[in-house]
């Protein structure tokens, strides 16, 4: 045997291997039909007020299609724009099927509807208005005193000191306790309103975290 011919005959193998790994590499990106990774089961996870449906509509992915090429972000950026949710996750899971977890906005108090007084406006959390509803005995706070942006789902609430207060009244579990009103009407003077004529001055709309966490304290010691 000539001297080097194992050498010679080591490469030529690793160019052989190398060469059908990428072309099946091409033919699996370039060939729709090749059907290694194409796409035949949609699982979608974490939805409670958006429907499967809707959500898997609107992510625009098509069945049949290559698992490697669906375009996520494109997905993910549509998901997004719908009212009720705060973020969205989506996984490609191999050989054929993608998982798209959805979270969902909480709803942390409502509004009247500055178009149709006889109905309500959910906020969800980031202050986003996340449904309209005529419910005439809300379960949470009701604010007043805000400005919106608009009156259908999505808009929103334009001061954000409002959206930090109502958000850590929820957290402190004080929107469904004893208060049913917050009046947001003069921002040097936010006022919590319950029943009995129960009225509780929180002060300033600005640094007004401390003072809702404080008045949840005192809370937890009287009975009201």
């Amino acid at each position: 045997m000539r001297e080097g011919e194992p050498k010679r005959r080591a490469i030529y193998r690793v160019a052989v291997i190398g060469g059908i790994l990428i072309a099946a590499a091409i033919i699996t990106l370039c060939t729709p039909w090749l059907r290694l990774f194409d796409l035949r089961e949609i699982v979608v996870r974490g939805n409670c007020h958006i429907s499967t449906e809707e959500i898997t509509y609107l992510a625009g992915f098509r069945m049949g299609g290559s698992l490697l090429r669906t375009p996520v972000s494109r997905a993910s950026k549509a998901l997004l724009g719908l009212p009720w949710v705060k973020a969205v996750s989506i996984q490609r899971v191999y050989p054929h099927r993608l998982e798209i977890v959805i979270q969902e906005r909480t709803p942390i108090a409502v509004v009247s509807d500055p178009a149709k007084g006889d109905s309500l406006l959910i906020i969800g959390e980031g202050g986003v208005i996340v449904k309209q509803t005529s419910d005439e005995a809300p379960t949470t706070l009701l604010a007043r005193g805000v400005n919106l942006t608009g009156d259908a789902p999505g808009a929103r609430l334009v001061d954000e000191r409002a959206v930090v207060a109502l958000e850590c009244i929820y957290r402190k579990g004080l929107s469904e306790g004893p208060f049913h009103l917050i009046d947001f009407s003069d921002p040097s003077s936010v006022t919590l309103h319950g029943e009995d004529e129960l009225k509780v001055a929180l002060g300033p709309v600005d640094g007004i975290g401390p003072r809702i966490d404080a008045l949840a304290a005192l809370l937890l010691t009287i009975d009201l």
